[in-house]
């Protein structure tokens, strides 16, 4: 392994200028600029420098440096351009010093060359992305970025990346730990987040974190190696509005991360739990599908990541959530750990689902997005509006599939359930328009509703009775037993045997329906059910 890299702030410009003359120079784009920081401030460590063929092959093949310590993904140097493989075929060789030229030809960093070696990008993409197919993301920047020849070796960074509206928020995991520290946490647990704006899915981890740990870190991703997402900018601003409307200030960290996810999934996990470590989290929370695109990786495969490490030497703990959804029935975010009812009451929390359903034009329900949230969230949605065939990045029938599942089942949120669920693929906008209508206008009274089935029934004062209700039950008795007599009578008056045979299973019917209307409960009746066997004194 390098030795360790480190910060240089003193050198003028004059200075980095100079350092270009006569020393080998490297093109970097942003992403190796960036990388270059991290290792620099420590928000890799145990990594200090680019890896060596020793530690890239053990990370590979092992998920850990050549020295032992954890480390699941391989970050190497391997700069890509013409320009590049020729200065470092002809002019690098091992011992020497490079400089690190960012995309404005400024001198931002040196690295001095401990090896210089060769891989195989196809070997790297199978074990760390479980696939060489280039529709992959990270596959695809494997073949893109990557040049054929790595360097590895020690850094110094002369000049750091600019964060641009995220320099108010960029912290080293110095920092980062003073700043805990001053606020008296000791267990911190860490959130990390991607394209989507913080949801309802979020909020529910987050708030079962705040009640088990001192302070919440809160890190969203503001460079995406995706197009289609929602800006940064109005990300970081969502959680802002979030924290200020709703989570006490002391009890949140935010911390934005100017990296983007590479898409390994349960590698990727382990990665960002070091990083968490570093910047002085305990623990670190993960929900279904981490750092995953597409079927790559399964929902939880993230989960059993750490199965391949003891929690002592990552120095961090994970915690892990099933997927969260929000039940009409229960009125509140749940998972299927913690509720019993079915689909019929199923609002899906689907990042995905949210940001197609802004594109369609519609701001997602409460239950799933904080509308202080949302509407910030729809003004940052990339891409905005609909394609050229009237649809989203998804078709409505999918967003549907993700958003509200219980329309496919039920013919209404918390209905009766249809004879045959629907197919999504035939579904268009007017049914997500239905669908969206359905959870806007019905979420809440399914528990109104039910409240007031009970409330009529259990107050005991009935001053607060809603007279109508009893009103209409007096008047559907009253009727139904006019109905009943007039049946009677006939029944009474008829002679042909075969005709009372219908007219009694008329009357039974009738009589039936009498039996099922509400109970009128009279103010005596409630009452009654006021009882003591001791004086009431005895009890206070």
């Amino acid at each position: 392994m390098a030795s360790k890299s480190r910060i240089v702030e003193d050198k003028s410009q004059a200075e980095l200028e100079e350092l270009k003359k006569g020393t080998p120079s490297v093109m970097i784009d942003e992403e190796a600029w960036i990388t270059s920081e991290m290792i620099a401030v420590g928000a890799l460590a145990p990594l200090h420098g680019f890896m060596t063929g020793a530690d890239y092959h053990s990370v590979l093949s092992e998920g850990r440096l050549a020295d032992g310590h954890p480390f699941p993904v391989v970050l190497s140097f391997a700069p890509a351009g013409k320009r590049n493989a020729e200065t470092i075929a002809s002019k690098v060789g091992e011992g020497e010093t490079i400089v690190l030229l960012n995309q404005n030809r400024e001198a931002v960093a040196t690295l001095e060359v401990e090896e210089k070696w060769s891989y195989d990008k196809k070997e790297r993409a199978q074990k760390i992305f479980g696939t060489t197919d280039e529709k992959h993301p990270g596959v695809r920047q494997v073949y893109q970025r990557m040049g054929d020849v790595s360097l590895a070796g020690r850094l110094e960074l002369y000049k750091r990346p600019d964060w641009g509206a995220f320099e108010p928020f960029r912290k080293t995991p110095e920092q980062s730990r003073a700043e805990i520290k001053k606020q008296g946490a000791r267990d911190v647990v860490a959130f990390w987040t991607g394209a989507n704006p913080v949801h309802r899915g979020h909020e529910h981890i987050q708030r079962n974190l705040m009640e088990h740990y001192d302070m919440l870190m809160a890190a969203p991703l503001v460079t995406m190696a995706k197009k289609e997402q929602i800006t940064s900018e109005y990300r970081v601003a969502c959680y802002e509005v979030l924290f200020k409307n709703y989570y006490p200030k002391h009890k949140v960290l935010l911390l934005p991360q100017k990296i983007t996810y590479i898409f390994a999934g349960p590698r990727e996990a382990v990665l960002h739990a070091i990083i968490s470590r570093n910047y002085g989290a305990t623990a670190i929370a993960f929900g279904r599908d981490y750092a995953g695109v597409g079927d790559y990786f399964g929902k939880y495969e993230a989960h059993s990541a750490f199965d391949e490490y003891d929690l002592a030497e990552l120095g961090i703990k994970p915690v892990f959530f099933r997927e969260v959804y929000y039940c009409a029935r229960c009125g509140h975010t749940v998972t299927d750990d913690t509720c019993k009812h079915g689909p019929e009451f199923t609002i899906g929390v689907s990042g995905t689902g949210i940001r197609d359903l802004m594109r369609y034009g519609f701001l997602p329900p409460k239950e799933i997005v904080r509308p202080e949230v949302a509407r910030l969230a729809i003004q940052g949605v990339v891409p905005k509006g609909v394609g050229p065939d009237g649809n989203a990045v998804s078709p409505p029938g999918k967003v549907i599939k993700r958003l509200f599942p219980f329309y496919l089942v039920a013919h209404r949120l918390g209905g009766q359930i249809r004879r045959e669920p629907l197919d999504w693929t035939t579904l268009n906008l007017n049914n997500l328009r239905r669908a969206l209508k359905e959870v806007r206008e019905d979420s809440e009274n399914i528990l109104k509703d039910i409240y007031r089935e009970f409330e009529y029934g259990a107050d005991i004062d009935r001053s607060m009775t809603s007279k109508w209700v009893q009103d209409a039950t007096v008047t559907a008795l009253e009727d139904q037993q006019i109905a009943i007599d007039l049946i009677a009578a006939r029944l009474e008056a008829e002679t042909d045997e075969t005709a009372k045979i219908e007219i009694r299973k008329e009357l039974e019917v009738a009589e039936s329906i009498m039996c099922e209307i509400g109970k009128v409960i009279t103010d005596k009746e409630a009452k009654s059910r006021v009882w003591n066997l001791d004086d009431y004194e005895s009890y206070r």
